[in-house]
């Protein structure tokens, strides 16, 4: 799968994440998979289908919230899962979040 991490997604107000999504869903080539939220960072994991673009995606979730301070798109390279938590591997960084705050 491939992800993008939308970081401070939940600082937003709920108008603003609805309309995200009504957004998000009107684009063709853009298909979510799934969605996670992750509490402890205030920020949503999406997980894109196989066939999409990575990289637009991230594009088109940055020009969306291009007017929205705090808000960023991150593409997620890998996903490791162990028994406590969720390591996220960005091109620079690590995260390390909780299971239990997924």
């Amino acid at each position: 799968m491939k992800f993008i991490y939308v970081e401070n997604y939940l600082e937003i107000p709920k108008e603003e994440k609805l309309d995200f999504f009504k957004f998000i869903s009107s684009i063709d080539n853009l298909t979510i998979s799934k969605q996670r939220v992750v509490f402890s960072e205030n920020s949503l994991l999406i997980d894109f289908k196989e066939v999409t673009n990575i990289q637009k995606a991230k594009e088109t979730i940055e020009g969306f919230f291009e007017t929205i301070p705090n808000v960023s798109a991150h593409v997620v390279n890998q996903i490791i899962e162990d028994k406590n938590s969720l390591i996220l591997e960005f091109t620079n960084k690590k995260l390390r979040v909780e299971r239990n705050r997924v």
